[in-house]
């Protein structure tokens, strides 16, 4: 596939990797419950040179080049924020989830963040709440400017709403939206399952607590 956008590029490589798998007839259920047709794990991308590289290149793209310091949250987050400071040749932070029990009970780890510009680096961005405890950590320590940036989110209201709560920046590299609709361009998925999995994307809660509502109880298999 030529011509690609930037978004593209990133669904297609956790796709052919396989770090996420699409079943919309035999949805995933995630452990709050929900029923979704896609499941993510984006840890899987590091065993893959090729892809981990489209990833980081993206990410270089879309960071400001004038960031002061990349910060990585634990755990997931913490690999590629480690290539993104590498390739752009920044210092190096990470957030732990909560303070060390020991020593000196730092939460945040690495170069120092008052004051600074900081781009915060997660892998995924379901409501948000994981990054989020990272950035209500580097709020209290003063950082001068912040914003998360992750590799894919899934586009739910509740994560924007979430973000709203800290007024704090975030995008993500690739979404759900991008990648159904370049499955169903490809003929991975049909127009009808596309339709399916985009129609979940809106109310994601709503029918993983309500049988009766979901699409996916009225698929019929061809």
């Amino acid at each position: 596939m030529s011509n690609l956008t930037l978004e593209e590029k990133v669904a297609k490589a956790l796709f052919d990797v396989k770090a996420v798998k699409i079943s919309v007839g035999e949805p995933f259920t995630f452990a709050s419950g929900i029923k979704s047709p896609i499941y993510c794990d984006n840890r899987y991308v590091l065993g893959f040179s090729d892809e981990r590289d489209t990833i980081v290149e993206a990410f270089v793209e879309r960071i400001d080049k004038d960031a002061d310091v990349i910060v990585g949250v634990a755990t997931a987050g913490i690999p590629w924020a480690a290539f993104i400071a590498d390739r752009m040749k920044k210092p190096l932070a990470y957030v732990r989830n909560k303070p060390k029990d020991h020593g000196a009970g730092k939460q945040i780890e690495g170069a120092e963040v008052k004051g600074k510009k900081v781009v915060v680096i997660e892998d995924l961005i379901t409501t948000g709440k994981s990054s989020l405890i990272a950035v209500d950590v580097l709020q209290k320590e003063e950082v001068k400017e912040l914003e998360v940036k992750s590799i894919f989110s899934y586009g739910f209201d509740s994560a924007r709403e979430n973000y709203e709560k800290y007024n704090c920046k975030f995008s993500s590299l690739s979404n759900f939206d991008v990648l159904i609709k370049l499955l169903a361009q490809t003929n991975y998925l049909t127009q009808n399952e596309a339709q399916i999995a985009l129609e979940w994307s809106k109310n994601p809660e709503k029918w993983g607590k309500d049988n009766k509502l979901s699409l996916f109880d009225n698929y019929k298999y061809d």
